[in-house]
């Protein structure tokens, strides 16, 4: 769904009628978490996810933590849930054959940089993980997820986005209250600019845009994301002109009709289309040469001390365990 307006204003009338079903939604999701026993596994697993429905960039930010884990030799693999994939898995993405129908976009993504499962039960996906030579399992997307002991969990944040509104969906964009939410947490990570008032151990980190070369400086915009804003944003502040942008839902699966209205649409402007590289997985390949894509990355200011923080949390005993699994 696209994200309601009032999500990210202050409260108002929508946002206090659908209040008591929030606090319903926040408290089942609590007592759910309480009710399941976390599964321990032999290898340690890092949990990267947030607190509002989509927009903050724990995916791009799960690939530069396993770029860290890189650096260091350690066999790392993702877990998903595949969020929009047809496939319930335990399967081993492939880019080369599945689609964002069969796996999701996110778990395209995240294939291009280490072995990624999909499992709509993680659990699979984690032992298959694990029979595979994994060291270090991430799970995108997993602060949420019950019945897996985590070693480690990180809260993404994107600080431009913030918690909206401050109240549970439907009301607002939290998953679940924001004291739930902060206290299974180890450690944030702030994307952007500003500062965050709360007492849990914080880096901060970056998106960078790749260099966008374009036959034009016009530009239509549109993308399927949880805070499209964000992506308007870092165009803008690319200087490029603006002169259209076209909002979907967020993991939106893309029609012929819309890509025809799309390139009509840059016609009149004399533009060229511009879209993110989650929502170009989600696009037909005979529409992908007609567009130009943003693509991002994630830095840590300090990568140093986010990987010295990871590996102090995680005993050497767990990590020696997930390198030996590799030869079992």
């Amino acid at each position: 769904m696209k994200t309601p307006f009032f999500w990210y204003q202050p409260h108002g009338l929508f946002s206090s009628l659908l209040w008591p079903l929030g606090w319903v939604y926040g408290k089942g999701g609590e007592i759910l978490r309480t009710l399941k026993k976390p599964k321990r596994f032999s290898v340690p697993l890092l949990s990267v996810g947030n607190i509002v429905c989509g927009g903050a960039g724990k995916t791009p930010t799960a690939i530069a933590l396993a770029k860290l884990l890189q650096t260091r030799g350690m066999n790392v693999h993702f877990v998903t849930r595949g969020y929009g994939g047809v496939q319930k898995g335990p399967l081993k993405v492939d880019p080369s054959s599945h689609t964002s129908v069969d796996v999701g976009d996110e778990s395209l993504l995240l294939a291009e940089h280490a072995p990624t499962w999909v499992a709509k039960m993680r659990p699979q996906g984690v032992q298959k993980a694990i029979e595979s030579g994994a060291h270090f399992i991430i799970l995108d997307d997993g602060h949420q997820t019950t019945g897996l002991h985590k070693d480690l969990s990180f809260v993404v944040i994107d600080l431009l986005q913030g918690f909206g509104n401050g109240n549970v969906m439907p009301a607002g964009p939290l998953r679940e209250s924001l004291t739930e939410g902060l206290k299974r947490s180890d450690a944030l990570i702030g994307i952007g600019e500003g500062e965050i008032p709360y007492s849990q151990p914080f880096f901060r980190a970056q998106s960078i845009p790749s260099p966008l070369i374009l036959p034009s400086n016009r530009v239509v915009a549109f993308c399927g994301l949880g805070f499209p804003q964000k992506f308007y944003k870092t165009l803008k502040n690319l200087n490029v002109d603006l002169v259209a942008t076209e909002t979907f839902p967020d993991h939106y699966k893309y029609t012929e009709k819309d890509l025809m209205r799309l390139h009509k649409l840059a016609r009149d402007h004399e533009a060229v289309l511009v879209t993110t590289r989650k929502d170009r997985v989600k696009i037909p390949y005979s529409w992908q040469d007609r567009l130009h894509v943003l693509d991002i990355s994630i830095e840590f200011e300090d990568p140093e001390g986010v990987l010295g923080f990871i590996l102090q949390k995680i005993p050497l005993t767990r990590r020696s365990a997930g390198e030996g699994s590799q030869d079992e």
